[in-house]
């Protein structure tokens, strides 16, 4: 497998669920996949990457956090979601740059299958519930804009410009 690359915000990929991962075809090597989506994550800087953000029409993700080992996401089904919920600012690797204040259920029940294909159901809390739940947006062909109001947006994307023109002028860029 080539080095994966992140997929333009604009790709309809992105707006579509991705396929179930299928651990009896043989066509799949969910290691391998596993392998290369670490690689990606690590190498773009990343807390979680979907399949769907490098081109791979799968139902997987991979995640790492603070207070968190490494998590390999096949085929997620969201179970529970607590009701107390908190406001924390979030970015994204396919929106390089652009940072919202999104609202989360502070805690999340998921059922998935691990790297084995093994059957999982867990609960995650705090951050590691944000991150499953941004990555879980994916699976469902949504983002992290699709949380935040236009106006939110708006704000985000005339702060990025600001910083883009500061780092030009800085840096002697015409």
């Amino acid at each position: 497998m080539d080095a994966l690359k992140l997929l333009p915000f604009a790709d309809p990929q992105l707006k579509k669920r991705p396929e179930a991962f299928d651990f009896d075809d043989p066509e799949n090597n969910a290691e391998e996949l596993v392998e290369q989506l670490f690689i990606a994550m690590r190498k773009f800087g990343g807390v979680g990457l979907s399949a769907n953000q490098v081109g791979i029409d799968k139902a997987v993700f991979v995640m790492h956090g603070p207070k968190m080992d490494e998590k390999v996401i096949f085929n997620p089904e969201l179970v529970n979601v607590s009701e107390e919920s908190g406001v924390m600012r979030e970015g994204c690797l396919s929106y390089p740059g652009l940072w919202l204040n999104i609202r989360r259920p502070l805690g999340c029940i998921f059922k998935y299958q691990d790297e084995k294909g093994e059957e999982v159901i867990e609960e995650f809390k705090g951050i590691p519930a944000r991150i499953m739940l941004h990555e879980y947006d994916h699976m469902l062909g949504q983002n992290f804009t699709m949380r935040a109001s236009k106006l939110k947006i708006e704000r985000a994307l005339k702060g990025l410009d600001k910083k883009v023109k500061q780092y030009k002028q800085r840096n002697n860029y015409v």
